[in-house]
């Protein structure tokens, strides 16, 4: 009856058979603990749920305490989720699409980097380099008027070649992306993709709009696709039109697939499986020096990287991620505060309760038993406390986009799946955050002292402890107003730099033309350009007669739209100093540009209607010009020679106020101007209007006189010129903002977590003012004793925060 086993071992049925019986016997105890454990779980719930209704305004304070930490830190993780967590929607595999970005500068100066290109750096590098699977290259062209009349709409269009597409991974709701055929330059074809929300507001989600054409002016774009709904490209903003770079309206030059001079495209790639970021950056690089043409001598060594999707221009994180990581910071704080606070509470109540707990270890609770059951109360109360906070971040997150991050495409409401899950893991830290310290405090009391102890006695114990917990609140509070008032002092700061241009008195006017001059056959250019200017000297005038405008202006190069340099030469230097800033810029204006646009002539004159082709070449430089090439000097008079080298010289008649090219913080820049019509090299351009007063309804008057003066121009852009700067003001407003009412959220939150700790003390300590005023007290030596406290535990907090907030200082402010 035995059976050999394994190694010569033998063993008995009868033994298999004990370890069945035993191995089962085991299975059902373990049952059985468990079902008694989650009916003993079940039982302290109720008994939780018990307390809180024989103490409702405790549990509400507790619950609204929470819900608004809680809320707080759901409503900014919706924010750094979108910014900084998830890729661009419908981007397959997002972290391996990388922005490129170019380093280096002319010699003597320090390198910089950027983040535009020309066309041809695009064609390099898809071609040239073997680390991406992909690149692709795309522009935000801004908003354009589509239809005619009262059918008219704006719609934010974005140029990009037909690689973007293929590049992400996205696929179409309906139809399809461009072909190769249709972004062939230098003249694409007029296709088009709708944005997934453009087809449902203008086209009410026909799905025969496929085939059907979108009037651009007087250009009929053919739709061809429907992007996915919540798809923007490599970007957050929204994009409601895309179309092939190849069709881009650039400009009068034909030759902008070739030519290094013209900066105006993104570009992305995807890597290929195994291959790092440096390795492609240094890929890229020699693709772009082997192409490397002689002409601009700092991109013989200028090196190409790539950087994350959420990197600015510049190729450092951008502003809103930085500060959306700040504000994430801060709602940890407010969540923290309101931890300490509650905590604070839970351990006020359970010293009085104190000699119910001595009595339940008496009679032979155990003290696990115990901690379970207080930390349920802990855990009802911040269940409670994170539903309610979830409609304090559907409320606040809807705020946040409305009103502070209005461009962002966030693709679904503020509270999602993402959101939920953060939530409940918030929850249910906070409730081992509240509930455990005071639990494990209360479940050692001494047994002796809290027996003989009465009930009227039980909450006067001192608790360093709670000190301790309304000090910490106290300080964190100052350490959030402190970083409240950092961000409000930057954006007064920034709100106050003086721009040299009045972006929020100057509209940007802009428009297609019919017909491009580079297009035409070379016998009818002159023709056309001649009519083209007197179409722009037509409505500089009528516009100027309009009700509500005080001037108008045209400019070629406009601040925060566009910069051009031509060769320039001063007699008597061999070559023009670098400046970090970059430059000389050029800019080609007509004689009211610096009325219009609000830029000061320091020194000298402006220009006049006498000032225009077939007179005296006259510049006008800005003050960073003037002190740079002629220090010590007078600049009035002095020669610049544009262009040619056998340009006739353009004498300096006036110093112009320097004025922000792009960015509201940038290192200067040499510019300088030349009247409208002297300066043949450069075209294009864009009409400024100064109104009197409110701009909004101007914008309809502004493009009806337009379209009489010329019927045949294409889409006209009215717009702001502050639209411009706002995206680069508003991490500061955020900022300043959130900081403000979370710091002062913070305060309040301590302060009522002060006050009910204080009175919640004060009421046990009844007995023991009783006493006092029996054995002679007067009423203001007991407001003194309870005061006392109050004031020293909040001036404790305050020197604290603000010694972390001076310390911190440098890390804090923006």
């Amino acid at each position: 009856g035995v059976a050999p086993g394994r190694a010569g071992r033998a063993t008995h049925p009868l033994r298999d058979v004990d370890r069945r019986l035993y191995a089962a016997a085991r299975r059902r105890e373990d049952r059985m603990r468990a079902r008694e454990w989650i009916a003993a779980v079940a039982q302290d719930l109720r008994y939780a749920l018990r307390s809180a209704r024989r103490e409702p305004g405790f549990a509400v304070l507790v619950v609204v305490t929470l819900a608004l930490g809680i809320g707080a830190n759901a409503s900014m993780f919706g924010v750094i989720d979108r910014l900084l967590l998830r890729g661009p929607s419908h981007v397959v595999d997002a972290d391996r699409v990388l922005r490129l970005y170019v380093t280096g500068g002319p010699p003597g100066q320090e390198d910089r980097t950027g983040s535009v290109f020309p066309y041809v750096t695009y064609t390099n590098v898809r071609e040239g380099t073997r680390s991406f699977a992909e690149v692709a290259a795309y522009t935000t062209a801004g908003a354009i008027s589509v239809g005619h009349g009262a059918d008219i709409q704006r719609l934010e269009r974005q140029h990009a070649t037909w690689t973007l597409f293929p590049l992400l991974g996205v696929r179409p709701a309906l139809g399809r992306f461009f072909t190769p055929e249709e972004d062939r330059p230098p003249r694409g074809q007029a296709v088009a993709v709708l944005g997934y929300d453009a087809w449902q507001t203008r086209f009410d989600g026909d799905p025969g709009v496929i085939g059907r054409s979108l009037e651009i002016g007087d250009e009929p774009v053919t739709i061809v696709g429907v992007a996915p709904r919540g798809f923007t490209g490599p970007e957050l903003q929204p994009v409601d039109l895309w179309m092939p770079v190849g069709h881009a309206q650039t400009g009068s030059s034909p030759n902008w697939p070739t030519t290094r001079n013209m900066y105006w495209l993104r570009i992305i790639g995807r890597l290929k499986p195994g291959v790092t970021p440096a390795q492609a950056s240094a890929d890229a690089t020699l693709a772009h020096r082997r192409t490397y043409d002689g002409k601009q001598e700092w991109e013989r060594d200028a090196s190409l990287s790539v950087r994350p999707l959420r990197f600015d221009r510049e190729g450092k994180e951008s502003m809103e991620v930085a500060v959306s990581r700040w504000l994430v910071g801060m709602a940890v704080v407010v969540l923290l505060i309101a931890c300490a606070n509650v905590a604070n509470l839970l351990l006020a109540r359970a010293l009085r309760r104190r000699r119910e707990i001595a009595v339940r270890l008496a009679l032979g609770v155990g003290r696990a038993r115990l901690v379970r059951l207080l930390l349920a109360e802990g855990f009802v109360l911040a269940a409670v406390g994170g539903a309610v906070g979830l409609l304090v971040a559907y409320w606040g997150g809807q705020l946040i986009r409305v009103t502070l991050l209005p461009d962002i495409a966030w693709g679904g409401p503020p509270v999602s799946g993402r959101v939920l899950l953060f939530t409940a893991a918030a929850t249910i830290a906070t409730g081992v955050l509240v509930g455990l310290v005071p639990a494990l405090r209360a479940s050692r009391p001494n047994l002796t002292g809290a027996l003989k102890e009465g009930t009227r006695q039980g909450g006067a114990a001192r608790s360093p402890l709670r000190a301790v917990l309304t000090t910490t609140q106290a300080a964190l509070s100052v350490v959030l107003l402190v970083g409240a008032g950092l961000f409000v002092r930057s954006l007064w700061n920034v709100r106050a730099l003086d721009l040299g241009i009045e972006t929020e008195r100057v509209l940007a006017v802009d428009w297609a033309w019919a017909r491009e001059v580079y297009e035409l056959p070379a016998e009818q250019r002159d023709a056309e350009r001649a009519r083209q200017t007197q179409v722009r000297d037509r409505a500089l005038a009528e516009l100027a007669r309009l009700p509500g405008v005080e001037s108008t202006a045209w400019s070629i190069g406009t601040p925060f739209n566009s910069a051009m340099g031509v060769t320039l030469r001063v007699p008597g230097r061999d070559t023009l100093p670098a400046l970090p800033g970059g430059g000389p810029y050029i800019s080609a204006v007509s004689s009211d540009y610096f009325a219009t646009a609000g830029t000061e002539i320091v020194h000298g004159r402006g220009f006049t209607p006498a000032d225009r082709e077939g007179s005296e070449p006259v510049a006008i430089v800005n003050q960073t010009m003037a002190r740079t090439l002629w220090p010590g000097q007078e600049a009035l008079g002095q020669c610049l020679i544009i262009g040619d080298e056998d340009a006739p010289c353009a004498r300096v008649v006036g110093v112009a106020e320097d004025a922000r090219r792009f960015q509201l913080q940038e290192e200067p820049a040499m510019q300088y101007y030349v009247p409208l019509g002297q300066e043949r090299q450069i075209g294009g351009g864009m009409l400024l209007v100064r109104p009197h007063g409110a701009s909004a309804a101007l914008a309809t008057q502004l493009r009806r006189t337009l379209r009489g003066i010329d019927p045949t121009l294409g889409y006209i852009d009215v717009r702001s010129l502050q639209d411009a700067v706002e995206p680069q003001v508003r991490p500061w407003r955020l900022g300043a903002t959130m900081f403000t009412v979370f710091g002062a959220l913070a305060m309040l939150v301590a302060a009522v977590g002060l006050y009910s700790v204080m009175s919640y003390v004060t009421a046990q300590r009844a007995h023991e003012m009783g006493v006092r005023i029996a054995l002679g007290a007067q009423a203001r030596d007991i407001r003194r004793l309870i005061l006392s406290r109050g004031l020293a535990t909040a001036a404790a907090g305050v020197a604290i925060g603000t010694a972390l907030a001076l310390a911190g200082g440098r890390f804090i402010e923006p």
